[in-house]
């Protein structure tokens, strides 16, 4: 019997209690799959959170945390060598080839640039790799791409994905490119961003692959992330109206950018219709994640695979909308924060084997990794095998500090100081057990948590707090850069992080 099939989708930055109100096909899917109610996010954002999926290990072991870090996917050698056929379709940065996370598996697309076409040359995944593999500049790396277009099947099209890519490349440059109203001259590539892009790319591959093998398929959908431009449909059930292309800029460019976020609250300028407006558009976003996983499991159904294949369905971080959260610090986005918003993510297991069930423990996504490994390698698709693969600890999210202090406040000056050192050189570990949540950090502060409300760390439990303390200890060994490479400034500034 072959082994079953797995899907594995990351909704990037969807935080849990918005898929539960807002993404009705994956609560149907839910209803009758095994299901988690306490899922934790091994760490608050994406790199390091990707990096644990995939080896099955916590940041303080796995490594990769600073801007810059490679990503290892040994869990993707393991299934190939299992017989698996892999296939990565990804719009997250991170999850690229800039990190060179693509290179296990045999087929991959970034679908996060501002290429248009895909089946043209992914002109932004290319250059990520020549970058990330021989240095130069995006410029040197573009023309190394230009010499592959002569042999390509559509040519024309990928001529476009060069051109889009350069009008961005040229518009980070000079900024006042980005007043032309067209997404490819807008501040991020984020803008430019298509889920269909995504979806159309699965659904060729599974068409494509060959059903005497299993395959492996990990997509992440960057809908949830800021920048949040739900389709029209969406935008008028949601918030009641059409946004212009203006607006949606200014939101998510003056309001929704974690630091500018801060910098207008240190100011005082806060528009909380603003706040509301976004928190609208992030519910359209996950409506949109949702409409595309149901796409997804009507291919599947389509192609005689469905009673074959494993789905996943999680993200790798979740988000803060504006609010206050248990530790009083008011945040938007991912950005400085180890709030509950940020940490608990949705999570659903589905397989025609497995029984409907609700898992109410908190589990860190980590033991993904073995889940996986043991099903490709002959383990039952149970409740029981789930179980058995989440270790005997309490669940862990780790926050590495990032490094960039100084080149966040050269660019943001009113941003408090004491929120960019957090995010720069405050490490914080978090750990769940029951009510109860415990959070240390390298200042020496410590929270516990009851319930969500805050109790003296002396009533909460001895092995959750001194949990927390052993991991930041490990933590601290691996350092922590600060300042950043002008390679990581421009990628950053790309990926709408700084």
């Amino acid at each position: 019997m072959k082994n079953p099939n797995v899907l594995l989708v990351v909704w990037d930055a969807c935080r849990y209690d918005y898929a539960v109100k807002h993404a009705s096909f994956l609560n149907e899917l839910a209803s009758s799959s095994l299901s988690f109610n306490n899922a934790v996010a091994p760490s608050p954002w994406s790199l390091p959170s990707h990096a644990s999926i995939f080896t099955g290990e916590y940041p303080h072991k796995h490594g990769s945390n600073r801007f810059g870090d490679s990503i290892d996917t040994p869990l993707v050698q393991e299934l190939s060598d299992s017989g698996y056929a892999t296939y990565g379709v990804s719009a997250n940065g991170f999850a690229s080839q800039r990190t060179g996370f693509h290179e296990e598996f045999d087929e991959f697309r970034y679908t996060g640039g501002r290429d248009p076409y895909i089946n043209g040359i992914d002109v932004s995944g290319s250059a990520q790799w020549i970058l990330q593999e021989s240095g130069g500049t995006h410029g040197e790396a573009l023309m190394q791409v230009l010499r592959q277009i002569p042999s390509h099947d559509h040519r024309l099209k990928s001529l476009a994905n060069l051109t889009a890519v350069g009008c961005g490349e040229l518009a980070n440059k000079f900024e006042f490119l980005q007043r032309i109203r067209h997404p490819v001259f807008a501040p991020t590539s984020d803008y430019s961003y298509k889920p269909g892009n995504n979806t159309r790319t699965i659904c060729s591959m599974l068409r494509s692959h060959n059903d005497g093998d299993p395959f492996f398929l990990f997509t992440n959908y960057m809908d949830t992330h800021r920048c949040y431009k739900p389709e029209d449909t969406l935008q008028e059930k949601h918030v009641g109206r059409k946004l212009g292309y203006d607006e949606l800029v200014r939101l998510n460019e003056k309001v929704a950018a974690p630091w500018e976020f801060e910098s207008k609250k240190a100011r005082g300028e806060l528009d909380e219709v603003d706040v509301e407006t976004l928190r609208n558009l992030y519910a359209g976003e996950v409506e949109t994640a949702d409409q595309h996983l149901k796409k997804l499991y009507k291919t599947l159904d389509e192609q005689g695979m469905l009673e074959d294949t494993l789905i996943i369905v999680t993200a790798d971080h979740g988000e803060n909308l504006g609010e206050t959260d248990e530790m009083n610090r008011q945040r938007m986005g991912h950005e400085a924060s180890i709030s509950d918003a940020v940490l608990r993510v949705p999570l659903v297991v589905a397989h025609p084997q497995l029984d409907a069930a609700t898992i109410e423990d908190e589990v860190s996504l980590e033991f993904l990794y073995d889940f996986i490994l043991s099903v490709a390698n002959g383990g039952n698709v149970s409740e029981k095998t789930v179980r058995d693969c989440v270790p005997d600890i309490f669940a862990v999210s780790q926050y590495p500090a990032t490094g960039g202090g100084n080149e966040t406040l050269e660019k943001y000056p009113d941003a408090p100081k004491e929120a960019v050192r957090y995010r720069s050189s405050e490490h914080s570990v978090v750990a769940y057990d029951n009510d109860w949540k415990v959070v240390a950090e390298t200042s020496g502060e410590k929270w516990t948590l009851k319930e969500m409300n805050q109790e003296p760390v002396q009533d909460a439990p001895r092995d959750l707090v001194k949990t927390t303390e052993e991991y930041l200890n490990l933590l601290k060994q691996g350092g922590a850069d600060t300042n950043l490479s002008d390679e990581n400034l421009s990628q950053l500034e790309d990926l709408g992080y700084l």
